[in-house]
């Protein structure tokens, strides 16, 4: 969802009177073919994760992991519907119309700039308190967290 709400996000600017759901939804369908590298009708994990990494991330630095990996599966799982390991491009219009009747607080079927912009507030407030609520992950074996200095007295404890 997260590659479909930026896709949401990408036309305030251009248009400044707002989208029809039939705008929204041609949009969502061009996105989905984008990151659907293989061109098998379906959004993997790994193309939306290839893609993601490509916008937030200098070639030069892209790894095989997001920043947040616990964010983007969250993301995936939430926009794949029946939870088969991949986004249809009817799921990715339905996220989309989610999204949109979310944001059309007037309901007068034109997502406007504002609207828009009020909608990316509401989520990322709920994104925040969502993540601030997560437990952490459990150190795995040589990652920086298992790896303590000693003369610090900070408490953590080198893995054995």
């Amino acid at each position: 969802m997260v590659i479909f709400l930026a896709a949401f996000l990408a036309t305030t600017a251009a248009d400044p009177v707002g989208e029809t759901r039939v705008q929204n939804e041609a949009k969502a369908l061009a996105q989905h073919d984008r990151l659907d590298v293989n061109h098998d009708g379906f959004v993997t994990y790994a193309e939306m994760l290839a893609a993601t990494l490509a916008m937030i991330m200098p070639k030069a630095q892209i790894t095989e992991q997001l920043p947040n990996d616990r964010m983007a599966h969250a993301e995936f799982d939430r926009a794949d519907g029946n939870h088969d390991g991949r986004i249809s491009a009817d799921e990715a219009v339905a996220g989309a119309n989610m999204i949109f009747d979310k944001g059309d607080t007037d309901h007068n079927g034109l997502l406007t700039p504002q609207e828009r912009g009020a909608y990316m507030a509401r989520w990322l407030a709920a994104l925040q308190r969502e993540i601030s609520a997560w437990k952490p992950l459990p150190c795995q074996p040589g990652a920086a967290c298992s790896t303590a200095r000693h003369s610090s007295g900070s408490g953590l404890k080198r893995d054995e």
